[in-house]
């Protein structure tokens, strides 16, 4: 794993539906953790119903906002990293209001206290909190105010990583998925496809597959498999736009 925007963007899709902890960064919520930060409190974030939740959580990895960030950089480079998402943001020294917002993905998105990370396509993956966890979100749906790229991170990247081929099943990561959605909704945006934008949340469903056969319509392909499988020449093809 490389320290660039797009593997930062590739790992955060692949922590969406961890648990949503104030004050971590994506170990292992110990007992001991659990009761220091109960005893910590940031602005008595731990109430008691959250406390009863937070519980059963326990020996599970959870994350905050900004902690998704650290999270990565530290798998990536074995280096600790602790700040705030207000913090990360005053350090960076490539910014702007969210309508300039640079269509690339791992450009950070934020508004006071809080920060996501772009996807591409009009999505983010943010923790968004208590009651959501880590998600994926629409941009345009979200309270965002600023743009930014994270001092951490190198911004080398145009588009996201390429998945291999992929079997689609319950097995299939989340990620491909993601990848796979954003990249027909480009097809579906230029003209070359019709039908509405897929909703990207990982899930390939009847919808997903239905708009991957379009493609293979309009591509003039042979059924060489079935829509539930995406091979070698389906994702070269929209590599390339």
């Amino acid at each position: 794993m490389e320290n660039n925007n797009g593997e930062l963007a590739r790992f955060c899709i692949s922590k969406v539906g961890v648990p949503y902890v104030m004050g971590t960064q994506g170990k292992v919520l110990t007992k001991e953790l659990y009761q220091r930060l109960v005893k910590w409190n940031p602005g008595k974030w731990f109430t008691l119903k959250r406390r009863l939740k937070v519980k059963k959580w326990i020996d599970q990895k959870v994350t905050d906002c900004h902690g998704l960030i650290e999270w990565f950089v530290r798998e990536q480079s074995g280096a600790a990293y602790d700040t705030t998402a207000d913090g990360a943001f005053l350090a960076a020294t490539e910014k702007g209001t969210i309508e300039s917002i640079p269509e690339q993905p791992g450009i950070c998105v934020r508004y006071k206290g809080h920060v996501g990370i772009y996807i591409g396509g009009g999505y983010v993956v943010e923790a968004r909190g208590f009651d959501y966890g880590v998600c994926i979100t629409q941009l345009n749906a979200r309270p965002w105010t600023h743009w930014y790229r994270h001092n951490r991170i190198k911004y080398t990247e145009k588009m996201l990583p390429t998945p291999e081929p992929m079997q689609i099943n319950g097995t299939t990561d989340r990620y491909s998925v993601v990848w796979l959605q954003l990249a027909l909704n480009r097809q579906i945006e230029a003209g070359y496809i019709q039908g509405a934008d897929l909703t990207v949340d990982g899930v390939y469903g009847a919808k997903t597959a239905r708009v991957v056969a379009e493609y293979w319509k309009k591509k003039g392909w042979s059924k060489e498999s079935e829509v539930w499988s995406i091979g070698k020449g389906t994702v070269q093809a929209l590599q390339k736009k």
